[in-house]
């Protein structure tokens, strides 16, 4: 798993610049400023406490202990403290659906709903917990049920985020959880999605991405927080997602 890790993390680049030809030729026309989508994305946390996130991920604070967990739809707290730490691409997708004015389920139904289209495992055949998803096709399905339009790209370099914000399209980008913290701190590579919402640049380039982060352990991280284009980029699995109208 380490060397496949590694892997990636060498041949994605190369393979996204191979591939990105026309990511290049669409971001020719952008002017130097800021340029955020021409609508509103409310801000959804995967954690029914956004001000506790910081605690659930460093301080072993339990979804259980947390008083707001019927926030999240579940009736029972288990079943928040089990699924909450594993839906920031729901989260995103409900973000999603408040941008484009489409009313919006709780994240306990997202979660029962994409069960039932197969789009996580939790345990395999044998009773090993797998704990593996959310998987693109059940997204897909689930995005679609909703009225919305989710396109995949794989092997796509940042410029590719940058050109479909331009073009006025909501992204969910692929990147490692630790873009949530004030600091870097791993070599882990992909495994959390966040929201684009839009994007500074200067000289032919993005300069700085602002995203809505389901885990963000701090407030300033969380809604409409503004990222460096160069974290961002070491963050960033090369793998995205639009979200459009059907």
């Amino acid at each position: 798993m380490r060397l496949k890790t590694e892997l990636h993390r060498w041949l994605d680049p190369l393979i996204s610049w191979t591939n990105g030809g026309h990511w290049r030729q669409a971001v020719k026309s952008i002017p130097d400023g800021e340029h955020l989508l021409p609508f509103d994305v409310p801000y959804v946390a995967q954690f029914a406490s956004p001000e506790r996130i910081v605690d659930y991920i460093h301080n072993d604070y339990r979804g259980l202990d947390d008083p707001r967990w019927h926030d999240f739809g579940a009736e029972d707290p288990e079943d928040y403290a089990f699924w909450a730490p594993r839906v920031c691409a729901l989260a995103c997708l409900k973000m999603a659906l408040a941008a484009h004015t489409i009313a919006s389920p709780t994240l306990w139904q997202l979660v029962q709903e994409g069960l039932d289209l197969n789009g996580y495992t939790v345990y395999g055949e044998n009773g090993a917990l797998i704990d593996e998803g959310w998987y693109v096709d059940a997204q897909i399905k689930l995005a679609a049920r909703y009225g919305l339009r989710l396109t995949g790209y794989s092997y796509a370099s940042p410029l590719g985020v940058a050109a479909s914000i331009y073009a006025g399209k909501l992204v969910a980008a692929t990147v490692t959880p630790e873009i949530g913290e004030r600091t870097p701190q791993s070599r882990r590579y992909g495994g959390h999605l966040i929201l684009v919402t839009g994007f500074r640049w200067q000289a032919g380039k993005p300069t700085a991405f602002r995203i809505n982060n389901p885990s963000g352990r701090f407030k300033e991280l969380q809604a409409d927080a503004w990222i460096a284009a160069r974290r961002f980029q070491q963050s960033y699995a090369y793998r995205f997602a639009t979200f459009e109208r059907c």
